[in-house]
């Protein structure tokens, strides 16, 4: 049996693994065991390894363009109520098995902020989705990258999952979910330019930053790329 490759899709043209049923996103089947590529010219070959050298690279890179002032006005208005003077420090996009789920944005009130004292200053850390997501799987999701980088006792790990699923809405694509750390304090919450809640526990406040800036995280390539190497 022979299977034309589809070039859009990223388990064929990456040989990534298939999801359970060896069905991929593209609605595709594509058995292991039977599939057979169609021979690719020598010139598509490289035109399509260039493509990806070029998709890799803008994605590496993310967190070295638009400094704050190539940033659209508006993210930066919004910013100013929480951040004296809102200065971009780094961005990067976070794609999970070869899907892009957000661009991430991390901001301070001061032009430097250090990778290991970040939560002695006001931040703001900006997600904006570039697919749906529903508000408590976001919740959820939080509270399982918190406890994979430190147990949490199940009583408060009940409490901080109700308290993050009253705050986190159904977020849409193209739509921006902006969290502002406050030390000591706790942190405050935006979905575009509309305030949606606070944490008041500071130790949960620092918990949740910590899923994306904590040496610890899960996404270190997006955390080196939001420091952008301070």
């Amino acid at each position: 049996m022979t299977f034309r490759v589809n070039p859009d899709c990223l388990y064929q043209s990456r040989r990534l693994p298939l999801p359970n049923g060896n069905r991929c996103p593209c609605n595709i089947y594509h058995p292991h065991s039977e599939r057979k590529l169609m021979p690719i010219s020598s010139n598509r070959r490289k035109v399509l390894a260039l493509g990806l050298l070029v998709g890799l690279f803008s994605v590496n890179r993310l967190g070295a363009q638009n400094k704050t002032a190539e940033v659209a006005p508006a993210r930066i208005k919004r910013l100013q109520p929480f951040l004296q003077t809102p200065t971009l420090i780094g961005q990067g996009k976070y794609s999970y098995w070869g899907f892009d789920v957000y661009n991430a944005s991390l901001w301070a009130g001061e032009a430097t902020i250090s990778s290991d004292q970040w939560a002695s200053q006001r931040i703001a850390l900006e997600l904006h989705y570039l697919r749906e997501f529903n508000g408590a799987d976001i919740a959820k999701r939080s509270i399982d990258e918190m406890h994979a980088q430190s147990a949490l006792p199940k009583n408060k790990a009940a409490v901080w999952l109700k308290t993050l699923e009253g705050i986190f809405p159904n977020v849409g694509k193209g739509q921006y979910l902006t969290g502002i750390f406050i030390p000591n304090v706790g942190a405050q919450f935006l979905y575009d330019n509309t305030a949606i809640g606070e944490i008041k526990d500071p130790e949960l406040a620092k918990r949740f930053f910590d899923i994306w800036l904590a040496p610890q995280t899960s996404a270190p390539d997006l955390r080196k790329r939001l420091f952008a190497g301070n």
